[in-house]
């Protein structure tokens, strides 16, 4: 069989490249820094660079480079383009509104989810997570809901040999121990943990579920433990809100 030619241009992808260098841990970076994390010498990450800058994807600081606003208005367009987004806007700030707490959409990309929305709690003490995040999906509770959708060959190949770097003692440590957990998930119908993410905070979620039966997104209430418990009335309102959205997908 033939091979299939590439047609991909080296210079578009060494540019996307240089996009995705960046995140928390590198805020900023200098231009060696982005020379030798794409493994281009400087003055080939220059060309790179300039480009980006003068385009609106970069802009300079001194001799630091960090992402420009026009890297998020490409953000929101991919938001904008997905129905989710559009469908559970309203009814999760509906559900904020009605207990005072921080609601979250994400869906799975790979082995993470990616928050595409949040209706964002006046408390205190909130969990604020924001939108465009990507956290492990094991090690979340909208993760955990949305991995349960999936078929057990599917788990294997996504998860064999992959590093369960926990962020609480109450996530999996292994692929054994997530299916256990995924079992008892998707025969529940959500997630409702206390301390899965990270110390103190409590999480109930639920999947929206697409009129072919698929679980497109996931969507959660979170909060501080002192103030949030997983009582069934809570949960109540949290499938509530996912039924509702759900029947618009």
């Amino acid at each position: 069989m033939a091979k299939e030619p590439d047609y991909r241009s080296n210079s578009l992808l060494r540019g996307l490249s240089i996009l995705e260098c960046f995140d928390h841990r590198h805020a900023e970076m200098t231009l060696t820094e982005i020379a030798e994390a794409i493994s281009v010498t400087s003055s080939a990450a220059y060309r790179f660079v300039v480009t980006l800058e003068r385009e609106g994807y970069l802009t300079r600081r001194e001799n630091c480079y960090r992402l420009a606003p026009r890297v998020m208005d490409l953000g929101y367009r991919y938001l904008a383009s997905l129905d989710v987004y559009d469908v559970a806007r309203l009814p999760a700030d509906a559900l904020r509104n009605a207990t005072g707490f921080t609601v979250h959409v994400a869906v799975l990309d790979g082995n993470e989810i990616v928050y595409v929305y949040r209706a964002l709690s006046d408390r205190a003490m909130v969990s604020n997570v924001p939108v465009g995040s990507r956290l492990p999906a094991f090690s979340t509770t909208m993760g955990r809901v949305l991995l349960s959708d999936l078929p057990e060959a599917e788990l294997n190949r996504r998860f064999e040999g992959y590093a369960f770097d926990r962020m609480s003692d109450a996530a999996p440590d292994s692929l054994a121990e997530l299916k256990q957990m995924l079992k008892a998930d998707r025969a529940r119908g959500y997630v409702a943990q206390s301390s899965h993410l990270a110390t103190g905070t409590v999480s109930i979620a639920a999947p929206l579920i697409s009129r072919h039966g698929a679980y497109v997104a996931a969507i959660n209430l979170s909060g501080h433990e002192m103030q949030l418990t997983p009582t069934d009335a809570r949960v109540a309102q949290v499938l509530d809100t996912a039924r509702e959205i759900s029947a618009l997908l």
